[in-house]
């Protein structure tokens, strides 16, 4: 899968603290008009480094937009579930969710630890249009 720095919201981006952290990077559709009809946009996140909490912490991956890029931003859509510290292990598939409808100009995500902060873990998050879904199977072809 490719992907563009410009669509990168956060690359090896370290979540730690307890409560919401704003993904490094903040993107600009270029537009008023709302991008979610139309082609599908997915999101994608991953853990990249494993997280480690003192405490039974969770992580969940919020999609927010704003009209203006210092916002005020606001959460639209949960487009993850609470994850638990035990899902959250190096290079695991976090989210594949497509871009909703009706989003504002500027978009980013929020990461939202609960319960206890994280003492280690890092997230990469981007917009694709090809969603991660490989499955291998078998060929059904057997060389003699």
């Amino acid at each position: 899968m490719y992907f563009d720095n410009q669509e990168t919201f956060s690359l090896a981006q370290a979540v730690t603290a307890l409560g919401d952290t704003a993904s490094t990077n903040i993107y600009d559709t270029g537009s008023a008009a709302d991008i979610g009809p139309g082609t599908a946009i997915f999101i994608f996140v991953k853990t990249q480094a494993a997280f480690a909490s003192a405490g039974a912490a969770t992580l969940q991956v919020v999609l927010q937009d704003a009209a203006l890029e210092a916002g005020p931003f606001a959460d639209v859509q949960t487009i993850s579930g609470t994850v638990a510290l035990a899902g959250l292990t190096a290079n695991t598939k976090q989210v594949r969710a497509r871009l909703p409808i009706g989003l504002r100009r500027y978009l980013r995500l929020s990461y939202r630890v609960g319960t206890a902060a994280m003492t280690a873990g890092s997230v990469t998050a981007f917009m694709g249009l090809n969603v991660d879904a490989n499955r291998a199977t078998p060929s059904g072809i057997s060389a003699v």
